[in-house]
């Protein structure tokens, strides 16, 4: 006799959300607000960082992709989606959904564990669309009266920044206990030190003199592959203070293995 199918995970079952906002981020980029019923709050409970899978029929294919929550943990779920040029999925985010809009999402995943009770110091460094779950981490964590957070943000331009307003109302909200520096690969700063791409040589400068990296409890990672294997050997986890944690995750579709020390890496694929 076979054996019973098992019965489906939680992240396995897709639920028709309603689109309640979406917010234009930038010239390429937006934020999408699910409005969930109450029959599912649990379901759609996350903690800081996790992602959202999507799924879309186009001709008949099934075709699935999945983003990550920017939002503070119990808030709306929240993504932000970067268009990827001739992206079927990722344009059609950006340019046609619109609140009303019906779209199948599954129950949030991901293993990250930002805990907003600990009061601890953070460090995030994130590029391009890696923003997203950092800027969950952040918000989350720094409902602590005791918590801080710097954040390193690398971009081409500052017209390419996804979320300036809102990481300047935290900025604003939270002052001295957020630090967050701008970093420009294609777009002139008066410091050379922020001007030019977040690799492994600015990102040593960076820790050391302006965010000293010995200070965090946990370091959290994510964009392009190569930014977050340059960023990882400068974290506290794998030098300073090896009692300190490092996650990561990764905007490119490149095959990853973690360097010893570097525990809760997460790759995170986001095609088209």
């Amino acid at each position: 006799m076979p054996a019973p199918a098992p019965a489906p995970t939680r992240s396995a079952v897709f639920h028709p959300l309603t689109v309640a906002a979406v917010d234009r981020l930038c010239e390429d980029a937006v934020a999408i607000t699910f409005a969930v019923p109450a029959a599912l709050r649990g379901a759609f409970a996350f903690r800081a960082g996790q992602s959202l899978t999507l799924r879309r029929v186009v001709d008949g294919r099934e075709h699935r992709r999945t983003y990550s929550i920017c939002a503070p943990a119990g808030a709306a779920p929240r993504i932000g989606v970067r268009e990827i040029p001739d992206g079927m999925f990722s344009s059609w985010l950006v340019h046609d959904v619109t609140p009303g809009t019906r779209i199948d999402v599954q129950a949030p995943s991901g293993p990250w564990r930002a805990d907003p009770a600990a009061g601890e110091r953070h460090l995030c460094i994130a590029a391009g669309s890696g923003i997203t779950p950092l800027l969950s981490v952040a918000s989350t964590v720094l409902t602590h009266p005791s918590a801080r957070v710097s954040l390193v943000y690398g971009n081409r331009t500052s017209r390419t920044v996804m979320f300036a307003e809102e990481l300047g109302d935290l900025k604003n909200r939270y002052g001295p206990r957020l630090q967050v520096v701008h970093v420009l690969s294609r777009e002139p700063r008066d410091a050379e030190l922020f001007s030019g791409r977040l690799d492994r040589d600015r990102l040593h400068r960076l820790l050391t003199g302006i965010v000293p990296a010995e200070v965090f409890d946990h370091v959290w990672l994510c964009g392009p592959f190569r930014m977050v294997e340059d960023a990882a050997p400068c974290s506290p986890a794998s030098a300073s203070r090896p009692t300190a944690s490092t996650s990561s995750c990764s905007t490119s579709t490149r095959p990853r293995r973690g360097p010893a020390g570097t525990p809760g890496r997460r790759p995170v694929r986001r095609p088209s």
